[in-house]
């Protein structure tokens, strides 16, 4: 179950965001296999005066940071960064401003419903 943040410094328009948000649920699905219903994705504009970036970077950088349980592989990672990239490329996002951060967070720092851990 992923947790996928992205974070922009520029206004897109609705379809842009659906296709950000589309892009990385697909790569997460083909890197990851994940199940198709598991869509936990969220997207924040930030204003630029308020989102540094680093100094070659243009109006198009692109923050996602992603929350996994512990246990996939390096080649998956890969995979899912290739993927993103891909796809984000595909929306006019140059490589050079997306920036991914994958965060592995142990099964019992999750509480998914009930006040349990995750199983």
């Amino acid at each position: 179950m992923p947790l996928a943040l992205i974070e922009v410094c520029r206004a897109r328009t609705d379809d842009e965001i659906e296709q950000l948000l589309q892009s990385v649920y697909e790569a997460q699905l083909m890197a990851f296999n994940v199940p198709a219903s598991d869509r936990q994705l969220r997207y924040v504009e930030h204003d630029p005066k308020s989102f540094f970036t680093p100094p070659d970077s243009s109006e198009n950088f692109t923050l996602i940071t992603i929350q996994v349980y512990p246990g996939r592989t390096e080649v998956a990672k890969q995979v899912l960064y290739q993927e993103i990239i891909k796809r984000l490329g595909a929306l006019g996002i140059q490589d050079t401003d997306i920036f991914i951060g994958l965060n592995e967070v142990p099964r019992e720092n999750w509480c998914i419903r009930n006040g349990r851990s995750a199983p």
